[in-house]
């Protein structure tokens, strides 16, 4: 949806993983184990998404990048008002 290099310069506001379907990204969500990233700044959030990350949090694996520690919460990029 954006760039890693506009999201990372957008203005941001913190929804619940709930609320945040359907919204752009505003920061990196990792898994480890493996370490691959699940969501990237710039990218739209799916339910499936929300889904996978509510998965590995319940199976225990450490979730990394976001400002939230617990991972309730994701930083989504403000929209722009017209």
């Amino acid at each position: 949806m954006l760039s890693p290099q506009e999201a990372f310069y957008s203005e941001r506001r913190s929804l619940t993983l709930d609320q945040s379907v359907g919204q752009v990204c505003g920061e990196f969500v990792m898994c480890y184990p493996p370490g691959i990233p699940i969501l990237a700044p710039g990218e739209r959030i799916t339910r499936e998404i929300v889904d996978y990350i509510q998965f590995a949090k319940e199976r225990g694996c450490s979730l990394q990048g976001t400002e939230d520690p617990e991972v309730n919460h994701i930083n989504v990029i403000k929209r722009k008002e017209n």
